[in-house]
């Protein structure tokens, strides 16, 4: 499978390289149950989407220092940084401890649920492959990915996916399939708060009645997959009744929306960013400003984008 980044870079390798990493949103969430070795079960059709993060790698000869910078102050930029972490293992992997470089231009939220830590491994991984003229193949970058994040893999392909398992069986779209998400406007919106992942599947585990079962997840997506379902009637997320228990202003901006303009919103990954698919008649005005009634008009965020289905959505 020819790698996401190839058409991604416009220089040369062992040069400095720029690199799109994108958020994403899943357009169905399905927790089944918790695996004996503590993660948990999971089915999930992935999206990326237009709107991410860019990192810029540069290589530095006679050095072996990794330097991590980043436009948002609050990202710590330490050695626990997942971007550092999936430097160091690409480059011990390659048996090369040449020095770098890194600049993270930071959009996506943190615990927002729209996978930007995961997107940013993924990210290093593909820019420093081609740094290295591609010499890892796309299942030696996945078991890296692996190692840092359960969801990492999912951003090395290179549009929508379903992923299993704990998250690292990851299934892409076959083209009939990815076609029909193509052109999809997404409005992400979220409050000034951020949900911890861990928490939320601790609150899974507390009511094992809200896991769904796992045949019940695979019948509504393979529905969807041969056009029995509409994407709308696809939506679903395990973690939206005990994100919904806690903070109320969710459910309450939910059916407002629903109501008041006839759009279907979901709840990304474990939120605390939510997302509603706009037809191209809508005005995002309106939603807006139906966003910032409930999160206060200068709180949150409010953005729009499109889901990323071929490379050439991004230059």
């Amino acid at each position: 499978m020819p790698l996401w980044v190839d058409r991604l870079f416009l220089v040369k390798a062992n040069s400095t390289h720029r690199i799109f990493s994108p958020a994403k949103v899943n357009l169905m969430l399905s927790v089944t149950g918790k695996r004996k070795d503590g993660f948990h079960e999971l089915v999930s059709l992935v999206v990326p989407l237009t709107f991410g993060d860019y990192l810029t790698i540069e290589r530095i000869e006679n050095s072996t220092d990794r330097i991590l910078t980043c436009s948002d102050s609050s990202v710590p930029v330490g050695e626990g940084n997942l971007v550092l972490q999936a430097a160091e293992k690409f480059l011990a992997e390659m048996g090369n401890p040449c020095g770098l470089e890194i600049h993270l231009e930071k959009h996506i939220p943190m615990e927002a649920g729209l996978g930007g830590g995961s997107s940013n491994v993924a990210s290093t991984l593909l820019g420093l492959n081609r740094m290295f003229e591609n010499a890892l193949s796309h299942e030696q970058l996945a078991s890296l990915a692996t190692e840092i994040g359960s969801d990492c893999p999912l951003f090395l392909d290179r549009g929508p996916v379903i992923i299993r398992g704990r998250g690292e069986r990851v299934e892409a779209l076959v083209q009939g399939e990815a076609a029909r998400l193509a052109g999809l406007k997404i409005a992400l919106f979220r409050p000034n708060l951020g949900i911890s992942t861990p928490w939320a599947y601790r609150q899974l585990a507390k009511r094992p009645e809200l896991y769904e079962d796992a045949q019940l997840a695979e019948d509504r997506l393979n529905r969807w997959k041969f056009g029995e379902l509409s994407l709308p009637e696809l939506l679903f997320n395990s973690f939206e009744k005990p994100v919904f228990a806690k903070y109320l202003a969710f459910p309450a901006l939910f059916q407002s929306i629903e109501e008041k303009l006839n759009l279907h919103c979901l709840l990304s990954g474990s939120g605390s960013c939510c997302f509603a698919m706009l037809p191209d008649s809508q005005d995002e005005d309106a939603l807006k400003a139906l966003v910032r009634e409930a999160f206060g008009a200068e709180e949150g965020f409010f953005h729009t984008c499109e889901v990323l289905v071929a490379l050439g959505e991004i230059g």
